[in-house]
């Protein structure tokens, strides 16, 4: 086991620095420039920056056969950068879901939960274009709770569907992301490949699906508030494909509304499980959704900041 974590540092550290020359050879010197400009103006050194998020989402009718194993789901996430220096960081996400089925009786019920932990290196050739690499992990847990739906609906003469998609991934990333920010509606957009999924035991490990990609384009802006549509896909077995309407509020200088209302849409009849985005059941689903600012900047006063910026 030893040797297998061993050699997949090893491959890591490879596949990063391949990653990183590629990046250099063939993105523009003018880019380059633009990114030491910005990673002058960004708070360099051990954890200079942190994002949280919570959210809740409950599915609307139709109904479909998972409809009575996967009612409902919550998350809370967070996203740290554990160290940057210049244009290049070490960034640290962790994603913790929980899973509601219909109630039993009158007592709200918990079917499954899981997370997501990945680990990456990010690079900043400016404030619109980033690369990164690293390694993800997923793991879900089922509950008694869904013994006992599964018991119930047994009984009713149900049908037990079968999820598909594995219930751990371990998995290599490789991601692009892009803000497009003098186009119309500011669209961004993200690329993960993941090219296999392994066990670091040696076990046989299930299929992942290789490519991720997402879009989020702010479609109206006012004060403090905005309009935002957003799409996820993947590509390979089980696919899915999610899109999303969000009306965000109380941005305050975040480029996310610290609260937001949306409506989410997942053509089909199956559930998926991610090392992108964890869970997620087709349907049509309305929800609630937190992004307050957790970076180390809002916990000081502005004042104080102010004055570590003056000369003395």
């Amino acid at each position: 086991m030893f040797t297998m974590i061993k050699s997949v540092r090893r491959v890591t550290k490879i596949v990063s620095g391949l990653l990183v020359a590629a990046l250099y050879l063939f993105v523009p010197t003018a880019v380059q420039a633009q990114a030491r400009a910005n990673s002058a103006t960004e708070t360099q050194g051990g954890f200079p920056d942190a994002s949280f998020d919570a959210a809740f989402r409950k599915y609307t009718p139709p109904e479909n056969r998972f409809s009575p194993f996967y009612a409902w789901d919550a998350h809370m996430a967070l996203g740290l950068t554990v160290f940057r220096t210049g244009s290049s960081a070490v960034q640290f996400t962790g994603l913790f879901q929980t899973i509601g089925t219909e109630n039993l009786g009158s007592k709200v019920s918990v079917g499954g939960t899981g997370y997501v932990l990945s680990l990456g290196y990010v690079h900043s050739y400016s404030a619109d274009v980033k690369l990164s690499a690293g390694l993800a992990h997923l793991s879900s847990h089922l509950t008694r709770d869904l013994d006992d739906k599964l018991e119930e609906e047994t009984l009713k003469g149900t049908t037990i569907p079968v999820v598909s998609d594995p219930s751990e991934y371990n998995v290599f990333f490789f991601r692009a992301h892009w803000k497009l920010s003098a186009w119309p509606f500011r669209p961004e957009l993200e690329v993960v490949l993941e090219p296999v999924n392994f066990e670091f035991n040696g076990g046989d490990a299930g299929d992942v699906r290789p490519v991720y990609f997402g879009t989020r384009s702010t479609l109206w802006r006012g004060n403090q508030k905005s309009l935002v549509a957003e799409t996820q896909h993947e590509i390979g077995g089980n696919p899915f494909n999610n899109v999303s309407l969000s009306f965000e509020l109380f941005a305050r200088g975040q480029p996310e509304g610290r609260f937001q209302i949306f409506v989410s849409a997942s053509p089909g009849h199956h559930v998926h499980v991610s090392p992108n985005i964890g869970a997620l059941r087709d349907g049509i689903a309305l929800g609630i959704r937190m992004r307050p600012d957790v970076s180390p900047n809002s916990l000081v006063p502005s004042s104080l900041i102010e004055n570590s910026n003056r000369s003395p």
